[in-house]
């Protein structure tokens, strides 16, 4: 065996092996990922949500109602808040949208969050919207149409 065969040799042997571990990424905790929010979130009745903000003025909190005005997404389109995942609308509301504080369904995502500035991003497979920056106050309900 020649010298450039020993080469390759031991490269493949020592080398390869240790390639591997080199971009391996260290598994994080769930509870890491997750916007504390995301859970207390979704899928809150009608009562849930006026409880919550009997309690806006201390609390410090508003309600968002996301709904979509097109039918041109194919599958559903994924929702996040502040880049968290919130839901995934279903259906849409071609002619008029829901009120503010419509409790969550397939076509409408409620949700409580903190008074201040947030961020509205969503897509679907053949669709993008592009990120929507807004503001809300305490005890605000603001409605978010993605048309």
């Amino acid at each position: 065996m020649n010298k450039l065969s020993r080469i390759i040799v031991f490269t493949i042997v020592i080398m390869l092996p240790a390639f591997h571990y080199i971009h391996a990424d260290q598994v994080k905790p769930i509870s890491d990922m997750i916007n504390p929010y995301s859970f207390q979130q979704l899928n809150q009745s009608a009562e849930s949500i006026e409880d919550d903000m009997r309690s806006c003025e201390s609390d410090n909190i508003a309600i968002v109602t996301i709904f979509s005005t097109t039918g041109e997404a194919q599958v559903g389109i994924d929702v996040k808040l502040d880049g968290a995942p919130v839901g995934s609308l279903l259906t849409h509301f071609p002619e008029s949208g829901p009120e503010c504080r419509t409790p969550s369904s397939d076509g409408v995502i409620t949700i409580v969050i903190p008074a201040g500035e947030h961020t509205l991003e969503a897509e679907s497979v053949n669709l993008v919207w592009p990120t929507h920056s807004f503001s809300i106050r305490k005890c605000e309900c603001l409605e978010l149409p993605l048309s």
